[in-house]
């Protein structure tokens, strides 16, 4: 081993104890066949109610902000809809799976019973298909971190559409009505830590992202739409600070245009 490798020690890595739940896996599991969705549903079921925590809220006041490319502003500002596509439709495929300690546990059952783990990985990807999110940022500074521009805005033409957390959070819970089962919002701070309810959990390298999400199990698959005429009025624009002031001007026209408040920030 070299002297000097460079290695930084990872201080997240602890790990939780899963030995009950593994032996309650091992005791559902002994004497069945995988491929039987039943038991399967109750492997999963019982992750879920271990995970099943609520994430900490912010503050109603608390300003939080969802970046889009222009093309996603302009379909916004036509339709005054928010869309919540489905967990398995963003980049990060680790969106709303079994978190790593229990996934480790039910494989290594499934492995000394000589089950395959196909049935159950369908299964878990079934479930987070089953999961619709909004994702916003909490704003705490002036300035954006740069990289939510590029990440989730296309660059410095994106646009940051801005409402308090507790004015969005009482519309969404208004508007649920048939779209989600049982009418249950979850929502609050991604744990990048500790666990949470499923969509609430990422890994810790996205951690300067400071994300709060909106989500919900949909009653039917797909992309999601929820209309906020109501709360229009309650939203601002945040531009870029690497963009031209010809542009801040020309986003804010538009944005007066179809009805927004004159409350446009650009950070200097």
């Amino acid at each position: 081993m070299l002297e000097d490798d460079h290695y930084i020690a990872n201080s997240k890595n602890a790990h939780i104890d899963t030995s009950v739940f593994e032996a309650a896996v091992r005791e559902r599991l002994s004497g069945t066949k995988c491929e039987e969705e039943a038991v399967l549903e109750f492997v999963y079921d019982l992750v879920f109610s271990r995970t099943n925590i609520a994430p900490k809220e912010p503050l109603d006041d608390q300003l939080i902000c969802r970046y889009l490319s222009p093309e996603k502003f302009l379909q916004f500002l036509h339709t005054r809809q928010i869309y919540l596509p489905m967990a398995t439709q963003f980049s990060d495929p680790r969106e709303c799976c079994v978190p790593e300690d229990y996934e480790a546990a039910v494989l290594r059952v499934l492995c000394s019973l000589q089950l395959s783990a196909n049935t159950w990985s369908r299964l878990v990807r079934r479930k987070a298909e089953t999961w619709n999110v909004s994702c916003w940022t909490q704003l705490d500074d002036h300035f954006d971190d740069h990289l939510l521009w590029s990440a989730y805005a296309g660059g410095s033409q994106g646009v940051g559409i801005t409402v308090r957390y507790g004015v969005l959070r009482d519309s969404f819970a208004r508007s649920l009505g048939q779209l989600a089962v049982n009418g249950v919002l979850h929502r609050g701070n991604v744990n990048y830590e500790t666990l949470s309810v499923l969509p609430f959990n990422k890994h810790y390298m996205f951690r300067n992202e400071k994300e709060v999400r909106f989500a919900f199990r949909a009653s039917r698959p797909g992309v999601q739409r929820i209309l906020i005429e109501d709360i229009f009025g309650r939203f601002g624009v945040r531009i870029s600070p690497a963009a031209t002031s010809e542009h801040r001007d020309m986003i804010r026209r538009l944005w007066l245009n179809y009805g927004g408040e004159d409350r446009v920030q650009w950070p200097q």
